[in-house]
């Protein structure tokens, strides 16, 4: 019988955005695209899926974003290659605006019952 998983563990991975716990129907499913497709944008350099030990694709919630994303791309009629560049962009935008915030709240922090002169 094997190990059941640790529950800590999985709770962490239940929250995990970028834990590939999708497998590529579920994934394909779950976005209504073809499996075809999420090889396509992993060919095009969209994501790197993780593989099981069997050698199977597994997908992260944050892969089915972004395949989600250059689906609507390519169904408004934009290239692969091209909405994968796009998707990449908006991922780096949202990751620079969010150490932008973290760093304004380092800088500014909150003034706690005193006031500003």
């Amino acid at each position: 019988m094997a190990d059941l998983p640790d529950p800590l563990n999985m709770a962490s991975a239940l929250d995990d955005t970028a834990y590939p716990g999708y497998a590529m129907g579920a994934a394909a499913q779950a976005i209504g695209v073809t499996p075809a497709f999420l090889r396509s944008a992993e060919a095009a350099g969209l994501f790197q899926t993780a593989r099981s030990e069997g050698g199977h694709r597994r997908y992260s919630r944050d892969d089915l974003h972004r395949a989600d994303r250059a689906r609507q791309l390519v169904d408004e009629g934009i290239r692969m290659d091209a909405a994968v560049r796009i998707v990449s962009l908006e991922v780096q935008l949202a990751a620079a605006h969010a150490m932008i915030d973290i760093l304004r709240r380092k800088a500014d922090p909150p003034t706690r019952g005193r006031t500003k002169r």
